[in-house]
């Protein structure tokens, strides 16, 4: 039986020859750590080399004019039987290789570093791919998400204004109905369109009608808090939901949106100021008998009704019919 012959004695504690070339799963090779000489290589490692004929490892194996910055030899020194395991991707090959590396000392001191390299190009192709899929999953979930989102906020939201439109509107005044209730506390509502809306659209035009919409939109938002909910029940029409807001305090907003949408002018695209105004309906939500919001937006209307008939640019309050301008 072959051996491997280092300087001093026989291998034949660990390894053999015929094992060792005939190994078809392992690339193997040997080095001499006194000198750093390859003194070993199966027949799969001799088709992976560098460069055979070069005398240091590193030249050999991996073509570097220096020690490689990933050798593992230092790192194992001072072990009497030291092993790691790492990956790397061979030039030569185009493949990745685990390497199995373990440095042993005979008997006379001799040191010698044995590696063991595994082909898994196939797995690390296995790995990338399932990284891709799984990046690509990512992705698409993350487009549904916003689909879904877009698609919920576009269900629940004026695409003008960006508020919430009358379908949610009605959706949500149910659960705040059933909060009241729960909580025996005050839920108000105000209607409000803009007066003579019309007249500004036929005068500036129909973006001129838009953008009067959004800056309404805009101070609706602003000027109310934030668990009030807003919306434009369709054309110049908006509804302002206050949950635990009495009547007397919904008609002081009421009264403070009058005012401030009066005093704030709408700019316009070509840089005209155009000055509006809105007439408001004030009504409490019946907690115990109204099973909807419909029946308080109906008195709410009719108190936005007699508040245009009546001039325009007031707020009513359908309670006590009392103006409040």
């Amino acid at each position: 039986m072959n051996t491997i012959k280092t300087k001093n004695q026989t291998l034949t504690d660990f390894i053999t020859i015929d094992i060792l070339n005939n190994s078809s799963l392992f690339a193997i090779y040997i080095v001499d750590l006194e000198t750093f000489e390859v003194i070993f290589t199966n027949h799969q490692m001799k088709s992976i080399m560098a460069d055979e004929k070069a005398q240091n490892c590193w030249e050999s194996i991996y073509a570097q004019t220096a020690p490689c910055p990933w050798c593992k030899v230092h790192a194992l020194s001072g072990k009497k039987s030291s092993e790691s395991i790492s990956e790397h991707f061979n030039e030569v090959a185009n493949k990745w290789y685990q390497i199995q590396e373990k440095i042993l000392v005979t008997e006379k001191n001799e040191r010698m570093l044995v590696s063991f390299a595994l082909d898994i190009s196939m797995q690390k192709e296995a790995q990338s791919q399932l990284i891709n899929a799984h990046v690509q999953l990512s992705h698409q979930t993350k487009a549904l998400k916003a689909a879904e989102e877009e698609l919920k906020k576009q269900a629940n939201n004026d695409y003008l204004t960006g508020l919430f439109n009358r379908r949610y509107f009605q959706q949500i005044s149910l659960n705040l109905i059933n909060i009241a209730k729960r909580q025996a506390g005050n839920l108000c509502v105000i209607m409000l369109d803009i007066d003579k809306f019309k007249m500004v659209n036929d005068t500036y035009g129909h973006s001129a009608g838009d953008e009067v919409l959004k800056h309404l939109s805009s101070t609706l938002t602003k000027y109310t808090r934030e668990s009030d909910i807003v919306a434009r029940l369709g054309g110049e029409e908006f509804a302002v939901l206050l949950l635990n807001s009495d009547i007397k305090n919904t008609a002081a907003t009421a009264e403070k949106l009058r005012k401030t949408v009066e005093s704030h002018p709408v700019t316009i695209e070509n840089g005209t100021d155009v000055s509006i105004t809105i007439s408001l309906g004030v009504s409490s939500v019946d907690v115990e008998n109204d099973e909807s919001i419909d029946t308080a937006l109906n008195r709410s209307d009719t108190a936005l009704y007699e508040a245009k008939n009546s001039g325009r640019n007031k707020v009513i309050v359908h309670s006590s019919k009392m103006l409040m301008k």
